[in-house]
């Protein structure tokens, strides 16, 4: 026979706050999140060394019948991820090795954001991306649509020449606010204590920055001008009665 318990003993006797509660939610997300992300890492290692000999480019290609073995592995019905997710799995693996020798903490990454960045060649641009996901702290809905921008001009994609000057505004914009100038650079103490060499570095850089920001700078004032000019509107003529 169960033995019913009395309601003060299957109440907790602490009763959490919302905060403790948004806390624990945080905690479990992150745990999940955890698993989820080194999981995937790992299933993307297994594969590509397995079914591809570690070949990126062999697992990269668009080639259908490029692995018969792996056709077999996605066709299984008991496998418990689509054909999809196992390949973004590999491909987000196997392009951890670029971002990690281009500077990139991937470990301050999304799993999402660096199955995102896969569309794009492993280049400069990526690396740049990949950085401003860090510093921006930029939602994958964000960084799609930042891809499919990139690809587009890529692919030769025809866009008109204003909605190309929203484009280039909205990069500056988002590369201005995405810079912290640190607390040091502009203290004499700070810069006269640096070696020559690295006093040098810095000159030659400032001064193409400087260059390439005056030509950035002259193309807005222009177009500010422009925006700002009032076009007078030809009067109508009448044809006399």
């Amino acid at each position: 026979m169960t033995e019913t318990l009395p309601p003060e003993v299957l109440m907790p006797d602490v009763v959490m706050n919302d905060a403790q509660i948004d806390e624990a939610v945080a905690f479990i997300n992150e745990r999940v999140a955890a698993h989820v992300y080194h999981g995937s890492l790992e299933i993307g290692e297994y594969v590509l060394v397995r079914f591809f000999n570690n070949d990126i480019r062999l697992a990269g290609s668009k080639n259908g019948h490029k692995s018969v073995s792996y056709n077999k592995l996605c066709n299984h019905p008991e496998l418990s991820v689509s054909r999809s997710t196992l390949t973004n799995m590999v491909k987000t693996f196997a392009q951890e090795g670029f971002l990690t020798a281009g500077g990139i903490p991937t470990h301050e990454m999304k799993y999402s954001q660096k199955m995102a960045l896969t569309r794009m060649e492993n280049n400069e641009e990526k690396l740049v991306l990949a950085r401003e996901c860090i510093e921006e702290k930029i939602v994958v809905r964000e960084l799609k649509q930042r891809v499919r921008e990139i690809l587009a001009i890529s692919d030769g994609q025809t866009i008109s020449p204003v909605m190309a000057a929203e484009k280039h505004l909205m990069r500056v914009q988002r590369w201005i606010r995405g810079v912290r100038t640190p607390a040091g650079m502009t203290n004499r103490n700070v810069i006269a204590g640096a070696d020559p060499a690295e006093k040098q570095k810095m000159l030659d850089m400032s001064g193409g920055i400087l260059e390439d920001m005056s030509v950035i700078t002259n193309a807005i004032q222009q177009l500010v001008t422009i925006l700002t000019e009032t076009t007078e509107v030809p009067a109508i003529e009448t044809s006399p009665s």
